[in-house]
């Protein structure tokens, strides 16, 4: 009988730490980036298919864009992937890559917040903007999915502060 308790206490032991299973930081950023990667890349080639597989596709998906000279704020995975449809119909050709830098990732076990800098170039490699972004990612069935993406052309508003600071000093 007492052995029978052990084991039952062993095997008790053994749920409970297989539950409780640290994450792997590393291993979650390295899959958040590529999720963020694959997203951004897939949207500057126009590449839908490709693009969507990153977004969870439900009606809580927050899209929010900003610049000095455009505003985007969609609510909802139909609305987004009609919106993506629509500026690749009117633009299907890529022009632009980046370069992603600064990345700030808090990985939680089944969600991640992320905080990086995008160095859009064109193709022969001109400077064209720097953008700041907000990513909020759920982990859906082992897998990383952007539930709200954000990201503000900062390159737009620093042109807006240099003018205004001209002005002052004149």
């Amino acid at each position: 009988m007492k052995e029978v308790k052990l084991i039952l206490a062993g095997l008790i032991i053994l749920i409970i730490t297989s539950c409780n299973k640290e994450i792997d930081i590393k291993k979650e950023e390295e899959a958040i980036k590529a999720v963020i990667e694959n997203e951004t890349n897939s949207y500057y080639a126009k590449n839908y298919d490709q693009q969507i597989k990153s977004f969870l596709q439900d009606e809580n998906l927050i899209v929010l864009v900003s610049s000095k000279k455009r505003y985007v704020y969609v609510v909802g995975w139909e609305e987004l992937s009609q919106h993506i449809k629509e500026n690749y119909e009117k633009d299907p050709i890529p022009r632009e890559r980046c370069q992603f830098t600064n990345y700030n990732i808090k990985v939680y076990k089944e969600s991640a917040w992320v905080v990086f800098d995008e160095i859009v170039l064109n193709n022969d490699n001109v400077f064209l903007k720097k953008i700041t972004n907000v990513r909020f990612l759920k982990k859906v069935d082992g897998k990383w999915k952007i539930v709200y993406l954000s990201h503000v052309n900062i390159t737009s508003y620093e042109e807006k502060v240099e003018e205004e600071e001209s002005e002052q000093q004149k």
